[in-house]
Parts: C-alpha cells; sequence; structure tokens
C-alpha cells in the first residue's frame, strides 16, 4: 500500500513470530539528484537467512516501512532504475525511446547495523546510502552461496550474526572519505586515487568472509588508476557518469577518472551510451563505445 509515497509492508520470515520479537523499521532512500538520469523506479530487495522479499517502488517514493525480527541481520539493496535519454529517431528505433536501463550501483544498509537511527527505540529508522550499498551486495552473497552448500538456517543466521557488519560499513566509508581528501588536499607523497568499493577482489574478500575470517585488508583495492577523461579518449563535452554515485562528484570536479588494471569498466556517456574502458596502465587505456543495454523485465508498476 502506498500512502504519500510511503510504501508500508508486513512479512517475516516465521509465521509464528510473537509480535513481542518484532518490530517496525522505517527505511529512508536516498535522493536521486536532478542532474541524473531520470529514475524510473526502485528495485527493492531484502534478504536474511530465512527470508528473501523483492518489489519495486516507484520514483517519487521516499521511504518504506517492514516488520522484522529484532536484530537479525537483514541486508538491504535499492537499485536505481533509470530511463536513457530519448535518442533520435534516425540513430535507432522509436521503440529504444525513454527506455530502462539498471547501470548505477545499488544503495543499501544491513539491520540492525543501520547507518543512522537508535534500533532500541520503539520506531527505528534506518537509511540507505550508496557507500553502504557494497557491503549490503556481500551480504546477500554470502547468504546465497551458503544456503547453496546446504547449511542451516540457524547456522547461517548465526554466521550473520557473528559478522561485524558495522565495522565493514565503517571501514569502506573512511576508505572513500581519504580517498577523497587526496584530491581536495593533494600531497606530493600521496597520489590521488578514489576508492571505489567495487573495485575490490570480490572473490578473495567473499572466501574469507564465508570462512569468517576478515581483516580490514581484505577492503583494499589494487592496481588502481588515475587518469583523466582526455587519456580516456572522452570527448571533453560529454557527460558522464560512474556506476558508483559517490565517484561521480571526482568526476565532475576534476575530470578524473578511477580504473583497475585490466579489469573493463562501464561509465554512462550523454545518458545514452556506454563507454566501456579497459586500463593496462595510466597511460594505456583502451575505450569502447556502445549504446546502453537497455533492461528487458516483466514487472508491474506500483498502483
Amino acid at each position: 500500500m502506498i500512502i504519500s509515497w510511503a510504501v508500508v509492508l508486513e512479512f517475516t520470515g516465521c509465521q509464528n513470530d510473537i509480535l513481542s520479537d518484532e518490530e517496525k523499521v522505517d527505511f529512508t532512500l536516498p535522493s536521486w539528484p536532478d542532474a541524473y538520469p531520470a529514475l524510473s523506479r526502485w528495485q527493492i530487495t531484502l534478504l536474511a537467512a530465512d527470508f528473501e522479499k523483492e518489489f519495486y517502488l516507484p520514483s517519487g517514493a521516499k521511504n518504506f516501512s517492514i516488520q522484522l525480527k529484532k536484530n537479525e541481520p537483514v541486508c538491504v539493496s535499492a537499485n536505481p532504475v533509470t530511463l536513457l535519454q530519448n535518442i533520435d529517431a534516425g540513430e535507432k528505433p522509436e521503440s529504444t525511446q525513454a527506455a530502462e536501463a539498471k547501470f548505477f550501483k545499488p544503495a543499501g544498509t544491513v539491520y540492525p547495523y543501520c547507518s543512522r537511527g537508535d534500533f532500541y527505540s520503539g520506531n527505528t529508522e534506518c537509511f540507505l546510502t550508496w557507500e553502504e550499498g557494497f557491503t549490503a551486495a556481500t551480504m546477500q552473497k554470502i547468504i546465497r552461496s551458503q544456503r547453496e552448500s546446504g547449511i542451516s538456517r540457524n547456522k547461517l543466521k548465526s554466521f550473520l550474526m557473528e559478522f561485524n557488519w558495522k565495522k565493514m560499513n565503517e571501514k569502506i566509508q573512511a576508505n572513500i572519505a581519504d580517498s577523497i581528501s587526496t584530491f581536495e588536499n593533494p600531497d606530493e607523497n600521496t597520489k590521488a586515487r578514489f576508492y571505489n568499493p567495487w573495485q575490490i577482489d570480490s572473490a578473495n574478500l567473499l572466501d574469507n568472509l564465508t570462512f569468517a575470517i576478515f581483516d580490514s585488508k581484505y577492503l583494499n583495492t589494487s592496481y588502481i588508476f588515475t587518469v583523466s577523461k582526455e587519456s580516456a579518449k572522452i570527448p571533453a563535452q560529454a557527460e558522464i557518469f560512474s556506476s558508483f554515485i559517490p565517484e561521480n562528484q571526482i568526476l565532475q570536479k576534476y575530470g578524473l577518472l578511477t580504473l583497475k588494471k585490466k579489469s573493463p569498466q562501464s561509465y554512462l556517456l550523454d545518458k545514452t551510451y556506454a563507454v566501456t574502458l579497459n586500463a593496462a596502465s595510466a597511460k594505456n587505456v583502451s575505450a569502447s563505445f556502445t549504446y546502453m543495454p537497455i533492461l528487458i523485465e516483466d514487472y508491474e508498476h506500483p498502483e
């Protein structure tokens, strides 16, 4: 049910939960900048040891509320589905106009380690952020891989409760803040490099987390290059967006991109095209240009 763009949902992973073991949690979505491609809708995913839920919210939605078991970890992701800018009919068929794309990385959070809000009060409030989207996505992958391995729900739940998700979030946020300062406060002894958690060696991170081994060093990025739009063969007048929202402040202010060695990375160009960059070094960057892939998916818009 949508009430002034606020969606109220009630569900739990077990039908026999008593009310005292649950609480209402209000989740607030991040704001969507006007300068970005038009937002079509939000894809919301919630995943825990004993339930999974996915639904869509309209572009004007600001928040949603759900009933959850108290203090049992739930990863929440909000994936923005955007509209591609209209293409001239002479270039592409009319059917591609106002098509949807799922290009940007999701915002997210992990309950009960919410970015803000007192979850010991009667009205818990959590804020989904772009910085925490990677943590939520990591938890999703762990839950799914553990389920496939045949682990019991109780053991999976215990594993998720023992891991310090809050510490992981704080480390990622600190890394991002420190990396931004290398641009804003340049130091001749420190190279300016933006920290993008989506460039982490995810396979290595997941392997260690699966075996309950965690060290902040697993959140480090390596073989990262900072390159200019010119070096990446991006036209100076072109409007370009990173899929990781926080990186766009560096792109817009300094005209610099963050690439990982021999790891193709796509950017949105002029709200219509995709440019895939592949860096052998900071001075050796190849670029390929294509139309942004159109999202083809069966769904029902919220009423």
